[in-house]
């Protein structure tokens, strides 16, 4: 679990741009969306002191922001909250020091590396999700760039979790009753992204269950994923490992989002939730969209594309059908192999500042594979691609930025 709840996304400046100190609000972490939590509304503050565009900045030590948010879900009714203070010094590597503590609910042995934003719903998976964890705790984390291709952190933090699901799905807040018993984490991460494609995030510590029993383990993700350039081809790959004593929440989650009717990026669109977990996998997804539409209107501008999704994941200490009971759980792994093809257009209508589209996806395995599905019907899934068209102009300055030398950070 790397919390993102604290990290910096689209700032909306409310105090004067020349005022001594500046405040701004989080917009990107408005409104978000789970099974589990329904409408999570969440209202997100940092202050910055000193305000660096300020006539007369005046320093103690470095650059200090404080950050603090707090969050409510409609379906839980539960209230979540937390805050932090940096500390960002002076150095070329641009070093930060951050204290944080928290307490709040985590997707459990999610796969995704990047922090949530609500302007890219897309790319936002979690949207499915009714495995959460409530999680209560603390962090140091170390924060460095050594250069504006690098960007590196390392944490040292303390969690006590508790599951909130079991595998009929979601366990609380219906019958609260029934949660697990609560966990103690003590854990170190850390995570490097090199430029806009590469991640590697590692993950070790020790799990104490209540009865006092220990639990070493550690996790590791390695990403690539490339921007579309001029041929409008977009790489995603992923490789990770999660030791054997590892609990379920610092595994891996292989299952798509089957159902769901929209279209969401570098996931199996056929797959349904909570259907597949893994301690080592990989995953290739390639999607080629058309760089130019297949005709400009104002009201529509199709832009084709073809998506292969690939997959392949084992369970430590998995049967011979690829499952395994750990954790309180009844896992299925991939171990056979997935794929599935799709196909379809985005900006067939504009909307506002949405384009429209449709896509179609298919689902192949072999045909003894224990997880195929017992009706063919089952295997087809269509979608309907929504893209917010200020988002896609976003990316395409980016794209215009790279090829001029430039490397932005947002």
């Amino acid at each position: 679990m790397l919390l993102a709840t604290l990290t910096m996304g689209q700032m909306i400046r409310i105090t004067p741009y020349k005022a001594p100190t500046a405040l701004f609000f989080d917009a990107d972490r408005l409104l978000n969306y789970n099974r589990y939590e329904g409408a999570r509304f969440e209202a997100s503050l940092s202050w910055v002191i000193p305000n660096v565009t300020a006539e007369n900045p005046k320093t103690v030590l470095g650059q200090w922001t404080m950050q603090a948010y707090g969050a409510y879900g409609t379906r839980d009714h539960e209230f979540k909250f937390g805050g932090g203070v940096q500390l960002r010094l002076p150095g070329r590597a641009d070093p930060r020091i951050r204290i944080q503590g928290y307490k709040d609910v985590f997707q459990v042995a999610s796969r995704r590396l990047e922090s949530y934003k609500m302007t890219s719903p897309h790319y936002n998976t979690n949207f499915v999700s009714s495995r959460y964890a409530g999680v209560r705790g603390a962090g140091l984390e170390l924060m460095l760039s050594p250069s504006r291709m690098w960007d590196m952190n390392f944490t040292l933090r303390q969690t006590w979790e508790d599951y909130r699901f079991n595998n009929e799905g979601v366990l609380y807040p219906k019958r609260p009753e029934q949660r697990t018993e609560m966990r103690t984490f003590s854990e170190a991460a850390a995570k490097v992204v090199w430029g806009k494609g590469v991640s590697l995030q590692m993950k070790g510590g020790i799990c104490t269950t209540a009865s006092g029993e220990q639990h070493k383990y550690f996790n590791g993700i390695a990403q690539y994923n490339a921007e579309p350039g001029d041929f409008g081809l977009n790489v995603f790959a992923q490789v990770g490992y999660a030791s054997l004593d590892a609990p379920y929440s610092r595994m891996f989650d292989l299952s798509g989002t089957a159902y769901a009717i929209y279209y969401f990026r570098n996931t199996f669109l056929t797959v349904r939730p909570n259907t597949f977990a893994a301690n080592y996998y990989a995953h290739l997804c390639l999607n080629y969209t058309a760089p130019m539409p297949l005709w400009e209107l104002s009201w529509s501008q199709p832009q084709p594309f073809l998506q292969i999704n690939a997959m392949w994941g084992r369970l430590c200490g998995q049967d011979e059908l690829g499952r395994r009971h750990w954790d309180g759980l009844y896992l299925q792994a991939p171990y056979m192999g997935l794929f599935e093809p799709a196909t379809g257009f985005d900006g067939l209508l504009r909307y506002g500042v949405m384009d429209l589209g449709f896509g179609v996806a298919y689902q192949i395995c072999p045909t003894s594979a224990p997880y195929i599905y017992d009706k063919p019907s089952k295997n087809i899934t269509i979608t309907i691609v929504a893209t917010l068209v200020f988002d896609k102009q976003k990316r395409n300055i980016q794209h215009i930025e790279k090829q001029n030398g430039k490397i932005t950070r947002l």
